[in-house]
């Protein structure tokens, strides 16, 4: 019964999606798979690890709960540099939590400095961190997974009732270029539980969106926001609820050559999800490899060059996680 809803679900996919020139694949199995071993790393300080990117030589991660916000580390080493961003309300200073913004320069840029504002920093060889430009948005809403494209384009996701949206905005002009409405898919009243909550990952040309309540993939063109790829696994039709919800799909990456998404999974007979995986793809929807791990991560950043993937765990406060492929 249940791979016959899921046939069902992508018949009605396959008949339904109005752009011809998207492609609906069925999920395949991967042509390898790896179980990898965490390399543990001390932090250098106690912190609240969360969302992290990789610049250059140098990896930055959020810190939510530490006095300092941003820690810098060396990479792929993970040797403590040094950690800024004061909490507070200074001009300087983060009142609430930082958020770092995904881009393919060499720029860093950080939201939270203040309720509208952006800015770019800077990671010198003598482990300082200066702060260069600053950009302020007109409006405030809830900003996430956050991308930009070519230093001028900002894309995000938000949710505004009554859907969530990802959408485009000129930091330069100052106005809203783009909006992608994802289209609502229950008729629960409350938007948290909707079937099309997912989390995004960008690069330079492809919006990657990825499913909490169904083990969907979906491709989006940057430039124009038209879907153009759609990848289907058997899953569960549900309606979640706190006690009940089965995740499958709760972030992605999208790199240079590949996207890399962390797959949840249903749980056990015991109610549990004992083992997260990520997922590789190319762009065509082609799966690469699965990586199983010892300890999985919860935030992770693949760094492409040195052939390994950075992850942070809340339940390691002061320790750091690198997976070696």
């Amino acid at each position: 019964m249940r791979k016959l809803l899921w046939v069902l679900s992508l018949v009605v996919l396959l008949f339904s999606c109005g752009d011809r020139d998207t492609v609906v694949m069925a999920k395949r199995a991967f042509p390898q798979e790896k179980k990898i071993r965490a390399v543990r790393i001390p932090a250098g300080e106690t912190m609240n690890p969360g969302h992290m990117l990789q610049k250059g030589d140098y990896l930055i991660i959020e810190s939510i709960l530490s006095p300092k916000m941003l820690f810098v580390y060396s990479a792929p080493d993970l040797r403590f540099v040094c950690a800024t961003g004061n909490k507070g309300n200074g001009p300087d200073e983060f009142p609430s939590i930082p958020f770092l913004i995904d881009s393919q320069t060499d720029s860093i840029y950080v939201f939270g400095y203040g309720l509208r504002y952006l800015k770019s920093m800077a990671v010198d060889s003598a482990a300082g961190v200066r702060l260069t430009e600053r950009y302020a948005l007109l409006f405030h809403e809830a900003f996430n997974s956050m991308h930009l494209l070519k230093d001028s384009v900002l894309v995000y996701q938000t949710v505004m009732p009554p859907q969530y949206s990802i959408k485009k905005y000129n930091l330069r002009q100052n106005e809203m270029i783009g909006e992608l409405k994802m289209e609502r898919e229950s008729p629960q009243e409350e938007l948290a539980w909707d079937l099309s909550r997912g989390k995004m990952a960008a690069n330079d040309s492809v919006i990657v969106y990825v499913y909490l309540y169904k083990n969907q993939i979906d491709l989006y063109d940057l430039e124009t926001l038209e879907l153009k790829k759609r990848i289907v696994g058997e899953y569960k039709l549900q309606q979640p609820t706190f006690k009940d919800e089965e995740l499958y799909y709760v972030s992605a990456f999208a790199g240079k050559k590949y996207f890399y998404a962390l797959f949840k999974g249903e749980r056990n007979a015991e109610g549990k999800n004992p083992s997260n995986t990520i997922e590789v793809y190319d762009y065509d929807g082609n799966p690469v490899v699965r990586y199983r791990f010892d300890m999985p991560p919860l935030f992770f950043y693949p760094d492409e060059k040195n052939n390994c993937i950075y992850a942070t765990h809340p339940s390691c406060m002061d320790t750091l996680l690198r997976y070696d492929l």
